[in-house]
């Protein structure tokens, strides 16, 4: 098993079981662990940077104050992970067909990250940044989305009456979004 304190690593370094491995103050530059069994692992104080995680084994894995930047992501079921201490910040990621299914994500922070046919059911997102994020398609339904700031999320859509919305913050421009499950046409003129 893996036991790794302040390490880098890169597309160069070979893996061997990932499974239950620990990681704290570690960085990792492009490596791909795209599919890879990732079960009860632990990650804290780390980075990843350019780094492709799409469709990890994720059920136990523990994320403590994490970052993720320029990664892929795609079809990771985070509610699966520990959340004990779960606390990641995700920048100019993508994350596309992931879920978080009935998940605190209360402080995640989203900046210019795609995620394109997220599930946030019933997930509490309360003050959640959204910042440049691409929402297309994202199911928001029975979510606490309570002071959450959409003004520069593009392509969501959510419906007031099945979410709760207090204090979240719109663009004018972007209002549609709000609107749009309720089939209204909406011109500038």
């Amino acid at each position: 098993m893996i036991d790794a304190y302040e390490e880098t690593y890169d597309s160069s370094s070979v893996w061997e079981e990932l499974k239950g491995a620990r990681f704290e103050a570690c960085t990792f530059r492009n490596v791909n662990w795209a599919g890879a069994d990732l079960r009860q692992s632990r990650f804290e104080d780390c980075n990843f940077m350019d780094c492709d995680l799409s469709n990890i084994k994720a059920l136990g894995v523990s994320f403590q104050n994490v970052r993720f930047e320029g990664c892929k992501l795609l079809g990771i079921t985070f509610e699966v992970c520990n959340p004990l201490g779960l606390s990641v910040r995700f920048e100019r990621c993508n994350l596309e067909a992931s879920t978080w299914q009935e998940m605190d994500v209360r402080g995640f922070q989203f900046l210019e990250c795609k995620l394109q046919y997220n599930d946030f059911t019933a997930a509490n997102c309360e003050g959640v940044k959204f910042a440049k994020c691409d929402l297309l398609q994202a199911v928001f339904e029975r979510t606490n989305l309570k002071k959450a700031d959409f003004r520069t999320a593009e392509q969501w859509t959510l419906d007031p009456a099945v979410n709760q919305v207090k204090g979240a913050v719109f663009s004018e421009s972007e209002l549609k979004g709000l609107l749009q499950l309720w089939g209204l046409d909406l011109r500038d003129e």
